[in-house]
């Protein structure tokens, strides 16, 4: 499938042509179109209307210093302890099957082999540079907030991702973030009784890098949903 870089015209079209883009262009979002999102954001439901989001939203020269730290620190050897880990450990199954085929089905799309180890850690790396977007996302969160309200923040991810495609806009979402809490701080100087959560890049699509042309495969509904007459 070719990536679709067309405005949508119902939430339908919007989920069914969003992906995760891991390559954007060069090309900055009007901060009219930008603030309009988060304008319509607002109306995100949440439980009790606690709204537990905090948003960072970093462009320009704060972006660019931001993601020049963090490759910084990799390319050192630096690392951070994460907010929380990226997966249950040991993963199980079907959820370990899924996680990994998408990940071959990525690779393949590159021309990277299981064995070039060095090539598929750049790619990884890529994460920490927003995959280029010029709009970079940081979602913080108070450190006393329970799972129902992780809940509320994955939809108020949701709720970005659908209007950024209603605009012609693309996304990545990325727990990645969590594993540079301390530079995140550095950063966005949020309050010492919150911590990074999850974070994304946001912008317009590469139509032309192959790694945009990965869609990756979901289970049968009738794997996911039981109906009851």
């Amino acid at each position: 499938m070719t990536i679709n870089t067309d405005k949508t015209e119902n939430v339908t079209d919007a989920i069914n042509t969003r992906i995760t883009t891991r390559e954007f262009l060069d090309k900055p979002v009007p901060t009219d179109m930008l603030k309009q999102i988060f304008e319509t954001a607002r109306r995100t439901p949440s439980g009790g209307n606690l709204q537990p989001w905090n948003v960072h939203v970093l462009t320009g020269a704060p972006l660019d210093n931001f993601r020049g730290e963090v490759i910084g620190k990799l390319m050192q050897g630096g690392t951070e302890k994460d907010t929380f880990p990226p997966y249950p450990q040991p993963l199980w199954e079907p959820l370990r099957s899924w996680r990994y085929k998408m990940g071959e089905d990525m690779y393949k799309l590159l021309g990277i082999p299981k064995d070039d180890k060095p090539a598929r850690m750049r790619q990884i790396g890529k994460n920490f540079m927003f995959f280029g977007a010029p709009v970079g996302i940081l979602i913080t969160g108070d450190k006393r907030l329970e799972v129902p309200q992780h809940f509320d923040i994955g939809i108020y991810l949701q709720t970005l991702m659908l209007l950024a495609r209603e605009q012609g806009l693309h996304t990545a979402p990325q727990g990645s973030w969590r594993a540079f809490p301390d530079t995140v701080k550095k950063h966005t100087n949020h309050p010492d009784e919150q911590h990074v959560l999850v974070g994304m890049s946001m912008g317009y699509a590469n139509p032309d890098a192959p790694v945009n042309d990965l869609v990756s495969d979901r289970a049968e509904l009738s794997e996911l949903v039981k109906f009851y007459p």
